[in-house]
């Protein structure tokens, strides 16, 4: 998101790419709810591509995705690639160390 840019010239410009042949579809990335909103208005109004996808940073830690941009994204029919699912190896553990599920658990 580009505050110096209209969204108006972006959403355009990435338009022509995909009437060019150059792309099929276009996603966005790390943007607030209101301005993936405001960017497929944008598109919408004025008959150009919009957004199919999302990649917004989500995982166990960080829910805040989960309040305005999940249930805007479901309601648009866009698909979420979250980034950092993993939450940057704080959601890892060492595979060789023993726990009471590995013990259980078939791999």
């Amino acid at each position: 998101w580009d505050p110096n840019t209209p969204i108006e010239e972006t959403m355009e410009a990435l338009h022509d790419l995909v009437k060019a042949g150059k792309v099929r579809y276009i996603g966005a990335s790390s943007m607030l709810a209101w301005q993936f909103a405001k960017a497929q208005h944008v598109a919408e109004r004025n008959g150009w591509t919009r957004f199919v996808s999302m990649e917004n940073r989500l995982n166990l830690l960080y829910r805040e995705e989960e309040r305005e941009m999940l249930p805007l994204c479901r309601d648009e029919g866009v698909g979420i690639t979250p980034y950092l699912p993993l939450a940057a190896g704080r959601l890892t553990r060492d595979w060789n160390e023993q726990t009471t599920r590995s013990e259980k658990d078939q791999v």
